[in-house]
Protein backbone atom coordinates (compact mmCIF):
# COMPACT_ATOMS: atom_id res chain seq x y z
CA UNK A 1 0.00 0.00 0.00
CA UNK A 2 1.22 3.49 -0.79
CA UNK A 3 -0.08 6.77 0.56
CA UNK A 4 0.15 10.11 -1.25
CA UNK A 5 0.10 13.15 1.00
CA UNK A 6 1.66 16.53 1.75
CA UNK A 7 2.13 18.34 5.03
CA UNK A 8 -1.22 18.19 6.86
CA UNK A 9 -2.91 20.86 8.98
CA UNK A 10 -1.81 20.89 12.60
CA UNK A 11 -5.32 20.23 13.88
CA UNK A 12 -7.89 17.88 12.38
CA UNK A 13 -11.39 17.77 13.85
CA UNK A 14 -12.92 15.23 11.48
CA UNK A 15 -11.59 12.48 9.22
CA UNK A 16 -13.84 11.60 6.27
CA UNK A 17 -13.29 8.16 4.73
CA UNK A 18 -14.19 7.69 1.04
CA UNK A 19 -13.78 4.14 -0.29
CA UNK A 20 -13.38 4.09 -4.08
CA UNK A 21 -12.66 1.85 -7.03
CA UNK A 22 -13.71 3.15 -10.46
CA UNK A 23 -15.56 6.53 -10.31
CA UNK A 24 -13.05 9.35 -10.84
CA UNK A 25 -15.53 12.10 -11.77
CA UNK A 26 -18.02 11.54 -8.96
CA UNK A 27 -15.12 10.99 -6.54
CA UNK A 28 -13.81 14.47 -7.24
CA UNK A 29 -17.23 16.00 -6.54
CA UNK A 30 -17.56 14.01 -3.30
CA UNK A 31 -14.13 15.19 -2.12
CA UNK A 32 -15.00 18.79 -3.02
CA UNK A 33 -18.11 18.59 -0.82
CA UNK A 34 -15.90 17.63 2.15
CA UNK A 35 -13.39 20.40 1.53
CA UNK A 36 -16.28 22.91 1.39
CA UNK A 37 -17.44 22.10 4.94
CA UNK A 38 -18.08 24.95 7.36
CA UNK A 39 -15.60 23.14 9.61
CA UNK A 40 -12.35 23.65 7.71
CA UNK A 41 -10.23 21.38 9.94
CA UNK A 42 -11.11 18.19 8.09
CA UNK A 43 -9.12 15.55 6.30
CA UNK A 44 -10.22 13.31 3.44
CA UNK A 45 -8.95 9.74 3.40
CA UNK A 46 -9.48 8.29 -0.08
CA UNK A 47 -9.33 4.51 0.33
CA UNK A 48 -8.34 2.97 -2.99
CA UNK A 49 -9.47 -0.64 -3.49
CA UNK A 50 -7.70 -1.75 -6.66
CA UNK A 51 -8.50 1.55 -8.34
CA UNK A 52 -8.48 2.18 -12.07
CA UNK A 53 -5.75 4.31 -13.61
CA UNK A 54 -8.19 7.21 -13.90
CA UNK A 55 -9.09 7.07 -10.21
CA UNK A 56 -5.44 6.79 -9.20
CA UNK A 57 -4.47 9.82 -11.28
CA UNK A 58 -7.40 11.88 -9.98
CA UNK A 59 -6.75 10.90 -6.36
CA UNK A 60 -3.06 11.77 -6.60
CA UNK A 61 -3.96 15.12 -8.15
CA UNK A 62 -6.45 15.87 -5.36
CA UNK A 63 -3.87 14.96 -2.71
CA UNK A 64 -1.23 17.14 -4.37
CA UNK A 65 -3.65 20.07 -4.61
CA UNK A 66 -4.85 20.12 -0.99
CA UNK A 67 -2.91 18.97 2.08
CA UNK A 68 -6.15 17.85 3.70
CA UNK A 69 -6.52 15.02 1.17
CA UNK A 70 -4.69 11.70 1.65
CA UNK A 71 -4.80 8.82 -0.82
CA UNK A 72 -4.27 5.21 0.28
CA UNK A 73 -3.57 3.14 -2.82
CA UNK A 74 -4.29 -0.53 -2.08
CA UNK A 75 -4.42 -3.54 -4.41
CA UNK A 76 -7.91 -5.00 -4.95
CA UNK A 77 -9.06 -6.63 -1.75
CA UNK A 78 -11.84 -9.11 -1.04
CA UNK A 79 -15.40 -7.89 -1.63
CA UNK A 80 -15.32 -4.05 -1.31
CA UNK A 81 -11.97 -3.90 0.47
CA UNK A 82 -13.63 -3.40 3.86
CA UNK A 83 -10.41 -4.33 5.69
CA UNK A 84 -8.75 -1.21 4.30
CA UNK A 85 -11.25 0.96 6.18
CA UNK A 86 -9.78 -0.28 9.44
CA UNK A 87 -6.30 0.73 8.25
CA UNK A 88 -7.60 4.22 7.41
CA UNK A 89 -9.29 4.66 10.79
CA UNK A 90 -6.05 3.79 12.56
CA UNK A 91 -4.18 6.29 10.34
CA UNK A 92 -6.76 9.06 10.88
CA UNK A 93 -5.66 12.25 12.63
CA UNK A 94 -8.91 12.88 14.51
CA UNK A 95 -11.21 10.98 16.83
CA UNK A 96 -14.27 11.72 14.69
CA UNK A 97 -14.57 9.22 11.82
CA UNK A 98 -17.01 10.16 9.05
CA UNK A 99 -18.02 8.17 5.97
CA UNK A 100 -18.95 9.22 2.43
CA UNK A 101 -19.53 7.15 -0.71
CA UNK A 102 -17.65 8.28 -3.81
CA UNK A 103 -20.93 9.15 -5.54
CA UNK A 104 -22.68 11.10 -2.75
CA UNK A 105 -22.39 14.66 -1.39
CA UNK A 106 -22.19 16.39 1.98
CA UNK A 107 -23.95 19.68 2.63
CA UNK A 108 -21.67 22.34 4.16
CA UNK A 109 -22.83 21.90 7.78
CA UNK A 110 -22.77 18.10 7.87
CA UNK A 111 -19.51 17.77 9.80
CA UNK A 112 -20.49 20.56 12.20
CA UNK A 113 -23.86 18.92 12.90
CA UNK A 114 -22.47 15.49 13.65
CA UNK A 115 -19.50 16.78 15.64
CA UNK A 116 -22.03 18.38 17.98
CA UNK A 117 -23.86 15.05 18.33
CA UNK A 118 -20.58 13.22 18.96
CA UNK A 119 -19.97 15.36 22.02
CA UNK A 120 -22.55 13.20 23.82
CA UNK A 121 -22.80 10.11 21.57
CA UNK A 122 -20.21 7.81 20.02
CA UNK A 123 -22.21 6.98 16.87
CA UNK A 124 -24.22 9.53 14.89
CA UNK A 125 -25.95 10.03 11.58
CA UNK A 126 -27.78 12.52 9.41
CA UNK A 127 -31.45 11.85 8.65
CA UNK A 128 -31.09 8.98 6.21
CA UNK A 129 -32.69 9.21 2.78
CA UNK A 130 -31.88 9.10 -0.90
CA UNK A 131 -32.91 10.60 -4.23
CA UNK A 132 -34.47 8.50 -6.96
CA UNK A 133 -33.55 9.09 -10.59
CA UNK A 134 -36.81 11.10 -10.87
CA UNK A 135 -35.64 13.46 -8.14
CA UNK A 136 -38.01 12.10 -5.50
CA UNK A 137 -36.73 11.97 -1.93
CA UNK A 138 -37.26 8.72 -0.03
CA UNK A 139 -36.45 7.91 3.59
CA UNK A 140 -34.96 4.95 5.41
CA UNK A 141 -35.42 6.59 8.78
CA UNK A 142 -34.68 5.55 12.32
CA UNK A 143 -33.64 7.42 15.46
CA UNK A 144 -30.38 5.91 16.70
CA UNK A 145 -31.11 7.22 20.21
CA UNK A 146 -34.30 5.12 20.25
CA UNK A 147 -33.89 1.54 21.58
CA UNK A 148 -36.67 0.38 19.24
CA UNK A 149 -34.67 1.51 16.19
CA UNK A 150 -31.58 -0.31 17.42
CA UNK A 151 -33.67 -3.42 18.12
CA UNK A 152 -34.99 -3.34 14.53
CA UNK A 153 -31.48 -3.01 13.11
CA UNK A 154 -30.22 -5.87 15.29
CA UNK A 155 -33.20 -8.08 14.50
CA UNK A 156 -32.50 -11.19 12.44
CA UNK A 157 -35.72 -10.90 10.47
CA UNK A 158 -35.74 -12.34 6.97
CA UNK A 159 -35.97 -8.80 5.57
CA UNK A 160 -33.25 -6.77 7.35
CA UNK A 161 -33.89 -3.22 8.53
CA UNK A 162 -31.15 -0.63 8.04
CA UNK A 163 -31.64 3.07 8.74
CA UNK A 164 -27.92 3.95 8.84
CA UNK A 165 -26.24 4.07 5.45
CA UNK A 166 -22.49 4.48 5.17
CA UNK A 167 -22.85 8.00 3.78
CA UNK A 168 -23.96 10.33 6.54
CA UNK A 169 -22.71 8.20 9.45
CA UNK A 170 -19.91 9.03 11.88
CA UNK A 171 -18.49 7.49 15.03
CA UNK A 172 -15.80 8.03 17.60
CA UNK A 173 -12.51 6.33 16.79
CA UNK A 174 -11.99 5.73 20.50
CA UNK A 175 -15.28 3.80 20.68
CA UNK A 176 -14.50 1.88 17.47
CA UNK A 177 -11.13 0.75 18.83
CA UNK A 178 -12.54 -0.05 22.27
CA UNK A 179 -15.33 -2.14 20.74
CA UNK A 180 -12.66 -4.35 19.09
CA UNK A 181 -14.79 -5.15 16.03
CA UNK A 182 -12.68 -3.80 13.16
CA UNK A 183 -14.00 -3.58 9.62
CA UNK A 184 -13.60 -6.96 7.96
CA UNK A 185 -14.71 -8.73 4.79
CA UNK A 186 -18.50 -8.83 4.88
CA UNK A 187 -20.11 -12.30 4.85
CA UNK A 188 -22.05 -13.19 1.71
CA UNK A 189 -25.62 -11.95 1.76
CA UNK A 190 -24.93 -8.97 4.05
CA UNK A 191 -24.45 -5.26 3.36
CA UNK A 192 -21.02 -3.99 4.52
CA UNK A 193 -22.35 -0.98 6.45
CA UNK A 194 -25.27 -2.89 7.99
CA UNK A 195 -22.96 -5.73 9.04
CA UNK A 196 -20.41 -3.39 10.63
CA UNK A 197 -22.90 -1.09 12.34
CA UNK A 198 -24.65 -4.07 13.94
CA UNK A 199 -21.33 -5.21 15.38
CA UNK A 200 -20.76 -1.79 16.96
CA UNK A 201 -24.36 -1.48 18.16
CA UNK A 202 -24.08 -4.70 20.14
CA UNK A 203 -21.41 -3.16 22.36
CA UNK A 204 -22.82 -2.21 25.79
CA UNK A 205 -21.28 1.28 25.58
CA UNK A 206 -22.96 2.15 22.25
CA UNK A 207 -24.62 5.59 22.38
CA UNK A 208 -26.40 6.60 19.17
CA UNK A 209 -27.81 9.91 17.96
CA UNK A 210 -29.60 11.08 14.81
CA UNK A 211 -29.59 14.66 13.58
CA UNK A 212 -32.84 16.57 13.16
CA UNK A 213 -31.66 17.52 9.65
CA UNK A 214 -30.66 15.77 6.48
CA UNK A 215 -27.16 17.02 5.69
CA UNK A 216 -26.17 14.53 2.98
CA UNK A 217 -27.38 13.76 -0.54
CA UNK A 218 -27.35 10.10 -1.54
CA UNK A 219 -27.69 8.83 -5.11
CA UNK A 220 -27.55 5.02 -4.75
CA UNK A 221 -26.57 2.92 -7.72
CA UNK A 222 -28.64 -0.02 -6.55
CA UNK A 223 -31.96 1.79 -6.81
CA UNK A 224 -33.82 2.46 -10.06
CA UNK A 225 -31.88 2.95 -13.30
CA UNK A 226 -28.56 4.36 -12.10
CA UNK A 227 -26.83 1.01 -12.48
CA UNK A 228 -27.34 1.40 -16.23
CA UNK A 229 -26.16 5.01 -16.39
CA UNK A 230 -22.78 6.00 -17.82
CA UNK A 231 -20.21 7.57 -15.51
CA UNK A 232 -20.70 10.86 -17.34
CA UNK A 233 -24.40 10.85 -16.58
CA UNK A 234 -23.78 10.00 -12.93
CA UNK A 235 -21.30 12.87 -12.69
CA UNK A 236 -23.71 15.31 -14.34
CA UNK A 237 -26.43 14.48 -11.81
CA UNK A 238 -24.01 15.13 -8.97
CA UNK A 239 -22.64 18.26 -10.61
CA UNK A 240 -26.13 19.76 -10.76
CA UNK A 241 -26.69 19.02 -7.08
CA UNK A 242 -23.22 20.35 -6.20
CA UNK A 243 -24.18 23.70 -7.72
CA UNK A 244 -27.45 23.64 -5.80
CA UNK A 245 -25.91 23.00 -2.37
CA UNK A 246 -23.31 25.72 -2.98
CA UNK A 247 -26.05 28.35 -3.23
CA UNK A 248 -27.00 30.35 -0.11
CA UNK A 249 -29.88 28.83 1.82
CA UNK A 250 -29.36 25.32 0.44
CA UNK A 251 -29.81 23.63 3.82
CA UNK A 252 -33.06 25.48 4.49
CA UNK A 253 -34.42 24.45 1.09
CA UNK A 254 -33.50 20.84 1.77
CA UNK A 255 -35.12 21.03 5.22
CA UNK A 256 -38.38 22.07 3.59
CA UNK A 257 -38.09 19.35 0.97
CA UNK A 258 -37.52 16.81 3.74
CA UNK A 259 -40.65 17.94 5.59
CA UNK A 260 -42.79 17.71 2.47
CA UNK A 261 -41.38 14.37 1.30
CA UNK A 262 -41.54 12.87 4.79
CA UNK A 263 -45.21 13.74 5.12
CA UNK A 264 -45.99 12.24 1.72
CA UNK A 265 -44.07 9.03 2.44
CA UNK A 266 -45.68 8.67 5.87
CA UNK A 267 -49.16 9.04 4.37
CA UNK A 268 -48.38 6.51 1.63
CA UNK A 269 -47.00 3.97 4.09
CA UNK A 270 -49.93 4.36 6.48
CA UNK A 271 -52.32 3.78 3.58
CA UNK A 272 -50.44 0.59 2.81
CA UNK A 273 -50.70 -0.40 6.46
CA UNK A 274 -54.47 0.22 6.40
CA UNK A 275 -54.74 -2.18 3.47
CA UNK A 276 -52.82 -4.76 5.46
CA UNK A 277 -55.20 -4.48 8.41
CA UNK A 278 -58.22 -4.54 6.09
CA UNK A 279 -57.15 -8.05 5.06
CA UNK A 280 -56.27 -9.07 8.59
CA UNK A 281 -57.98 -12.44 8.68
CA UNK A 282 -56.51 -13.60 5.37
CA UNK A 283 -53.02 -12.44 6.32
CA UNK A 284 -53.22 -14.09 9.71
CA UNK A 285 -54.06 -17.37 8.05
CA UNK A 286 -51.35 -17.08 5.42
CA UNK A 287 -48.53 -15.12 7.01
CA UNK A 288 -49.07 -15.15 10.74
CA UNK A 289 -47.95 -12.02 12.56
CA UNK A 290 -46.88 -9.91 9.61
CA UNK A 291 -49.18 -7.03 10.59
CA UNK A 292 -47.30 -6.40 13.82
CA UNK A 293 -43.97 -6.57 12.01
CA UNK A 294 -45.07 -4.05 9.37
CA UNK A 295 -46.51 -1.71 11.97
CA UNK A 296 -43.29 -1.82 14.00
CA UNK A 297 -41.08 -1.19 10.98
CA UNK A 298 -43.13 1.57 9.36
CA UNK A 299 -45.08 3.60 11.87
CA UNK A 300 -42.58 3.95 14.71
CA UNK A 301 -39.63 5.24 12.62
CA UNK A 302 -41.76 7.58 10.51
CA UNK A 303 -43.64 8.99 13.49
CA UNK A 304 -40.33 9.56 15.26
CA UNK A 305 -39.13 11.46 12.19
CA UNK A 306 -42.27 13.59 12.19
CA UNK A 307 -41.76 14.48 15.85
CA UNK A 308 -38.12 15.47 15.24
CA UNK A 309 -38.90 17.60 12.20
CA UNK A 310 -41.81 19.25 13.96
CA UNK A 311 -39.40 20.84 16.40
CA UNK A 312 -37.58 22.75 13.64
Amino acid sequence: MTEVQRDAPVRVRASVLIPTHDRPDTLELAVASVLAQSVAEVEVLIIGDGVTDAVRERSERLAARDARVRFFNHPKGPNHGENYRDDAIRAARSDAIFYLCDDDLLLPDHVADLLELLEHANFAQSINGYFTTDGDLRFQYGDLADPDTIAMILSDDVVPFNSAAITGTAHSREFYLRASVPWETTPAGSWPDHYQWRRLMRHPDFRGATSSRMTVLQFPTTFHERAEWTQARRAEEMRNWSREIARPGAQQRLDELVRTAMGRQLRDQLRSLDLVFAQKELLQQQLGGIQASISWRITRPMRALRRRLGRH
